[in-house]
């Protein structure tokens, strides 16, 4: 039994499902190889492990998540006021 035309139209893989599709793929293997929260609702924002995956795909090196020895506190830490009276 042959379908419709419209319903084969409509149920085809549009080139632009398949772009998205494919980049959250791929985003997923980043976030489970470098060790970030996967989530969907990051894709394509910026300011999330996105960015990152964009960064690594422009050729920069990738955030060590993995590291078992975190960055050093900073010793040389002066607060942005110092004032030692302040007026309030």
């Amino acid at each position: 039994m042959s379908q419709p035309a419209w319903l084969n139209k409509y149920l085809r893989m549009k080139p632009e499902v398949k772009n998205i599709l494919d980049d959250l793929d791929a985003y997923k293997e980043f976030c489970i190889k470098q060790g970030y929260v996967f989530d969907e609702a990051h894709l394509y924002h910026e300011k999330t492990p996105w960015g990152e995956f964009q960064r690594v795909l422009a050729g920069k090196y990738p955030k060590d998540n993995w590291s078992p020895h975190p960055k050093p506190e900073r010793t040389n830490f002066r607060p942005r006021d110092s004032n030692p009276r302040p007026r309030y």
